[in-house]
């Protein structure tokens, strides 16, 4: 039996381990339910990859994609004519860090690009910022870092896969100078170099310039981690 539990939209969420493994059986399921509901507003259903034929039986009545990831797609069904779906956006969200010891500048250089950029990478599912910057440094350059602060949030719209793109650059402390490349699938070279030899090289682009400018100099303007009691548990708040 397909059971559900309320949430705040004045919806219902369908529990998807109490989905059938029949096709025939999810079809009927999901028609009395939905005749069932008829104090409700919106029915979300998650539905796994591996029941995705289950997906065209959702469509066909009326059922809408919401958000997804690797392993699943959430749909949602207005069950009133003036029912509110709250909206949501694909993001892929980014860290880049600037790590500055001894009066240079870490950088890399990767397989895809003209010139050196900053090291950093996408944020992973459920990863913190601060742990997606010590994991992409790690992983492009062997340097171990502990973030420092934010200094920039970029905004680009129609970034990879049509997608918005947030990229969120950090100052961070090495810890040591030694280099050593553990993504050799995509880094060809990381090193230490002046920050002026980064500023003034043609084939680093104009972003990463102006950041790594503003860090060095507004040395003030900076959001640091604050320890806010969140409603939601392992959040962060920078200011």
């Amino acid at each position: 039996m397909i059971e559900t539990a309320n949430n705040k939209y004045d919806g219902v969420v369908v529990d998807s381990t109490t989905l059938p493994d029949n096709l025939d059986d999810f079809k009927k399921g999901i028609v009395e339910l939905v005749e069932s509901l008829t104090n409700k507003r919106l029915l979300w259903i998650k539905i796994p990859i591996e029941k995705s034929e289950f997906i065209p039986v959702l469509t066909k009545l009326d059922f809408e994609f919401h958000h997804c990831d690797e392993r699943s797609v959430m749909l949602v069904k207005k069950l009133a004519h003036d029912s509110f779906i709250p909206t949501t956006k694909n993001y892929i969200v980014g860290v880049g860090a600037i790590v500055l010891n001894q009066g240079q500048l870490l950088v890399v250089k990767d397989r895809f690009s003209e010139g050196y950029k900053l090291p950093g990478g996408h944020i992973d599912k459920n990863e913190s910022i601060k742990d997606a910057l010590r994991r992409e440094v790690l992983e492009e350059t062997g340097v171990s870092v502990e973030f420092e602060s934010i200094v920039n949030i970029g905004h680009f719209r129609n970034g990879q896969f049509g997608e918005s793109n947030l990229y969120i650059v950090c100052t961070a402390k090495a810890f040591s100078n030694d280099i050593s490349i553990n993504d050799s699938s995509e880094i060809v070279e990381a090193r230490w170099i002046e920050p002026t030899e980064f500023l003034r090289s043609d084939d680093v682009n104009s972003y990463n310039k102006s950041v790594v400018l503003a860090a060095l100099n507004n040395k003030e303007l900076k959001l640091t981690e604050q320890q806010v009691k969140l409603r939601v548990p392992g959040g962060e708040v920078f200011f």
